[in-house]
């Protein structure tokens, strides 16, 4: 019968879920079998949400960024001088268009780059104020993210076309030691998810955080810095949404969203607020369209973890 087939179906959907996460699968992967394709859709998504949680921490801190006053304790002008000296703007890879890359080789042969890792190593975090700290670990997991996929090409291991290939069936790569910050080493996944998330109220670091890959986020072309925080977040998120590849589209009364609105709704307050913090961050006749509505269809990009390097 057809609920027997969709029990059925379910079955191994949870199979597939607890494959994928043993086998350290990136989120949208574990929908890949073609018996967990023939459910519905929204059960698809509840279940790949689902897997994000059981892998990740949910929910949020409580800080909010307030206004910051007074000297900054951290320099990074050194990583704000990698950045403007081997980041390319508007690169299309694959399906995905509007992408920041990085120029992997070039950053590996800048002395300043490894400078700026010695630096992040030796803050003094008794001392950095809030806004600054938001800041610090904002660039820190940005730079560590780089600094992994530099040390492995160092090494001499071949071009990633991922950084997912740096998982090993020991550890994802997101679960490796990064490199340190004031002292403390730290994977990419403690700072986003303990650094970050846990510490505070604000979805926007959603769109400074760069994981290396085709759909993240762009990584911006200027370090983060306490003064301009607010300033520097908000042009990301609206910088994300409106790139039709990979932030937000509507088209025929569907709405697609980045595929990090999905994994990460609970930062938002679920799926209907994320779309709303989109549909704000927009701000055109479409969003005021949408907003009108009493509902409409939500899909989500197809996540391209393709590596974001400068193409030759």
């Amino acid at each position: 019968s057809r609920s027997a087939s969709l029990v059925a179906l379910c079955v191994a959907a949870r199979r597939a879920l607890r494959r994928a996460r043993l086998q350290h699968l990136p989120p949208d992967h574990f929908t890949a079998p073609a018996m967990i394709n023939l459910l519905p859709l929204k059960l698809r998504l509840w279940l790949e949400q689902r897997y994000v949680e059981r892998l990740t921490p949910t929910g949020h801190g409580e800080r909010k960024l307030g206004q910051f006053s007074g000297a900054t304790v951290v320099d990074h002008q050194l990583w704000d001088q990698v950045l403007k000296a081997h980041l390319t703007e508007n690169v299309t890879i694959g399906d995905v268009a509007g992408i920041s890359t990085v120029d992997y080789a070039a950053v590996a042969s800048d002395g300043r780059f490894d400078q700026y890792l010695a630096q992040l190593a030796a803050v003094d975090l008794d001392k950095i104020p809030p806004a600054e700290e938001l800041a610090l670990y904002i660039n820190a997991y940005n730079a560590l993210t780089v600094g992994l996929i530099v040390a492995h090409e160092r090494r001499g291991g071949p071009a990633l076309a991922s950084i997912n290939e740096m998982s090993t069936p020991a550890a994802k790569v997101w679960d490796v030691p990064a490199g340190q910050v004031g002292g403390e080493q730290l994977s990419l996944g403690e700072i986003e998810h303990h650094k970050l998330r846990a510490r505070w109220n604000e979805p926007a670091l959603h769109a400074c955080i760069v994981c290396a890959s085709a759909s993240c986020p762009n990584l911006r072309r200027e370090a983060f810095c306490a003064a301009r925080l607010r300033e520097q977040m908000d042009e990301q998120v609206a910088t994300w949404f409106a790139n039709p590849t990979k932030g937000l589209v509507w088209d025929a009364g569907q709405l697609t969203l980045s595929r990090i609105l999905l994994w990460f709704s609970a930062d938002f307050g679920g799926r209907q607020a994320a779309a709303d913090f989109a549909l704000r961050a927009l701000g055109t006749s479409h969003a005021a369209e949408l907003r009108k509505r009493s509902s409409f269809a939500t899909r989500y990009f197809e996540y391209s973890w393709r590596i974001n390097r400068t193409p030759n």
